[in-house]
């Protein structure tokens, strides 16, 4: 039988565990607080029973009726009355030794940041290796995948990015898109946003879908090509509705010019356009038809700012739900579901919000 012995009060016990109140005077009285408390860990617990039983009952028998063993309880009861309440907390741990010094991790970062030498074009844990045993640091593979690990660090990754040229006007072209937005939709002039989508491959596995067990989509890995197809957007801001004309023949300034006439066509002479800096938005031809027609006023969004044109989310939409997973056998099947989906979407269209607009 083990007999606990009184300490000093604890008054603040740390974070593991929680505040005595006035009344557990005793260690037998803070031990009942902990075994009995809701917001206590376990294993604090759990040890702060291991320790009110001993004092009633021999080792053997308290490990028996706990599920663990003599050297457990003689642990937390000499623990408890050499250090009080607290010994119940868990002991600060070293842990592994550091085999490699930070000198090592920082010059591992300075190789992964830079340029692989030939003849390959992405580094790999055994060239890093390498790299690193010729600056003197005798690392492993393991210990290159656990740093570039904790680093998340892809060396196998390549993100692609555009350094855009800085744009004087950018903000006042990105404003006078966003206001001529908001004014579509209080009744003003027709703001239309235009764009191509090109070179759809269409492309048709040698066999038919089928399913897995588990329900999921298969699809055969080989396919053949049945040519590309290419559509002209068409989007109406102040409604939403989406038009989506598919080309004919080279997209280039005569094939956009008819686009214009279309769209003159069918909205009068007087609508805000908005459009890219693509070759044949650009071109002498355009320009030319463009000063025949004032009332065409024309808003070009900055150079690889293609997010600031409504309608490059439509395409971005068209192709997740119709053309990325889609089985056409030929170009006018593409086209027909793309017409499927533009009758579907323009029955619940809304007028176009821009995301960083906060009212709408």
């Amino acid at each position: 039988m083990t007999v606990i012995k009184d300490a000093a009060p604890s008054v603040a016990v740390g974070t593991a565990l929680p505040t005595m109140p006035r009344t557990a005077e005793t260690i037998e009285q803070q031990l009942q607080y902990v075994a009995a408390h809701p917001g206590v860990a376990q294993r604090h617990a759990f040890r702060a029973r291991l320790v009110l039983a001993a004092a009633a009952k021999s080792l053997r028998a308290v490990a028996a009726a706990h599920g663990t063993t003599r050297n457990t309880v003689r642990k937390w009861v000499r623990r408890v009355a050499a250090e009080g309440i607290e010994g119940l907390l868990d002991v600060l741990r070293s842990g592994r030794p550091v085999l490699y010094p930070d000198a090592a991790v920082r010059d591992l970062v300075t190789v992964v940041t830079s340029k692989r030498p030939g003849p390959y074009a992405l580094w790999t844990h055994r060239a890093l290796r390498e790299a690193m045993w010729d600056l003197n640091w005798g690392v492993t593979c393991s210990w290159v995948t656990t740093t570039l690990n904790a680093l998340r660090l892809k060396v196998h990754r390549v993100r692609g990015w555009i350094h855009r040229r800085p744009d004087p006007g950018f903000d006042a072209k990105v404003t006078a898109v966003q206001q001529a937005v908001s004014a579509a939709k209080v009744g003003a002039r027709p703001v239309l946003s235009l764009d191509e989508k090109t070179s759809h491959p269409v492309r048709t596995p040698v066999r038919a879908d089928s399913r897995a067990g588990d329900g999921s989509l298969r699809r055969e890995f080989e396919y053949v090509r049945k040519g590309t197809v290419s559509w002209y957007g068409v989007q109406d801001c102040a409604s939403g509705a989406v038009e989506m004309v598919r080309a004919r023949s080279r997209m280039d300034p005569a094939a956009f010019i008819e686009v214009l006439e279309y769209l003159k066509d069918v909205h009068g002479a007087d609508f805000v356009l908005i459009m890219d800096n693509g070759p044949a938005h650009t071109s002498r031809a355009t320009t030319a038809w463009l000063a025949e027609h004032p009332g065409i006023e024309v808003l070009l969004t900055p150079k690889h700012a293609s997010w600031v044109n409504p309608i490059e989310s439509v395409f971005g939409i068209v192709t997740r739900q119709v053309l990325g997973h889609g089985w056409f056998t030929n170009g006018d099947g593409c086209d027909q579901a793309v017409q499927d989906w533009v009758g579907e979407r323009n029955r619940t269209h809304r007028p176009v919000r821009f995301t960083w607009q906060r009212a709408a």
